[in-house]
């Protein structure tokens, strides 16, 4: 269970409730085995943004989960008010010709099927909706580490909707239109799709790799899912993977780089470092990058001998691909510089 530790509660203490929203959050043990996914994305059919909320800070998770259930939510409401006619009002079977009956039996079936599938959809992630707002972040956390598979069927039902819906237009040609316009439809709805497809699957690869990790099943098998895709969807889940460690409490056994008590030592060393050589940074991305260094190992004194004996291999070490922050070239040498002055 994921259990935020108790702070004690004072009425009107903007600062109490600040610390109350910021508190440490314990974590299952299988979250070495989560953040290890984060850190080495592999394709096969999941949600994956169950895992990348986990990098959202207490004060945003709740809005941020309702927000992602909203959007499902609104889209099967979207289909439902538009199917719900045709389903209600099915093809008169008995005035289409014989030839046709077959067809028009699967349109009523399928027209069907669909409303029933976006009618549930809404009503259940209503009910989830409705449930989120309830509770407390610490309960979302545990939610989303464990909703992966449990409510992928929801994101599923969105997805099959709308296949439902180009077949149902496609039946409708054949139905009521002449030949050459049905083929037609055939056609180019097919071909639309497939471009469609095709093209929101190398997006997602390019763009959002680790999301086409799970989503490219959908888009494109694993098509767009080559060598860069892979080493960019690994460098943003080891960025989220990071960030999701920054705000949760990550037992010993599961922390990387310097050991907990010397942590928040090491912190402030590399903040003082940064504030000195970054003085236009803005604060949070101070301390972002001051957290994932110390996560890294990355000390302020080992950091300076390594610099005075070869400061190109730092100015590597700090830009490599295998980092969890984000440090531009010449941030970089910045850094390099104010290392060089250090006085050890």
């Amino acid at each position: 269970m994921i259990d935020s530790i108790h702070q004690p509660e004072t009425v009107g203490h903007d600062s109490e409730r600040e610390n109350s929203l910021q508190a440490k959050i314990s974590i299952p043990e299988d979250f070495e085995k989560i953040l290890c996914d984060l850190r080495n994305p592999k394709f096969y059919l999941h949600n994956p943004t169950f895992k990348q909320l986990l990098r959202v800070p207490a004060e945003y998770v709740v809005d941020r989960t309702m927000a992602m259930y909203s959007n499902v939510n609104l889209m099967a409401a979207l289909i439902l008010s538009g199917v719900t006619s045709v389903s209600l009002t099915p093809v008169d079977v008995s005035s289409i010709s014989a030839d046709k009956r077959t067809l028009a039996n699967c349109f009523n079936l399928l027209a069907e099927l669909c409303m029933t599938i976006n009618a549930l959809n809404v009503m259940f992630t209503t009910y989830i909706l409705l449930a989120i707002a309830a509770e407390m972040p610490s309960t979302i956390y545990t939610f989303l580490s464990k909703s992966e598979g449990l409510t992928f069927i929801y994101f599923f039902a969105t997805f099959l909707s709308g296949i439902l819906i180009l077949v149902l237009g496609v039946l409708a040609q054949w139905l009521h239109g002449d030949a050459w316009a049905a083929w037609t439809a055939t056609i180019a709805t097919g071909a639309i799709f497939l471009t469609t497809v095709l093209h929101f699957g190398y997006t997602m690869s390019v763009l959002m790799p680790i999301q086409y990790s799970g989503w490219g099943f959908f888009a494109s098998l694993n098509l767009f899912w080559g060598k860069e895709a892979k080493a960019e969807a690994a460098r943003q889940g080891r960025i989220i993977a990071s960030e999701a460690e920054s705000h949760l409490h990550v037992k010993k056994d599961h922390r990387e780089g310097v050991r907990d008590e010397k942590l928040d030592e090491v912190v402030a060393d590399l903040t003082k470092l940064l504030h000195r050589a970054l003085p236009e940074a803005a604060e949070e991305r101070i301390s972002h990058i001051s957290q994932q260094m110390a996560n890294e190992g990355l000390v302020v004194v080992v950091l300076a001998n390594a610099a005075r004996k070869d400061a190109k291999l730092i100015y590597q070490v700090l830009g490599g691909d295998d980092v969890n922050f984000e440090l531009r070239r010449g941030e970089r040498l910045a850094v390099i510089n104010e290392l060089l002055e250090q006085d050890i």
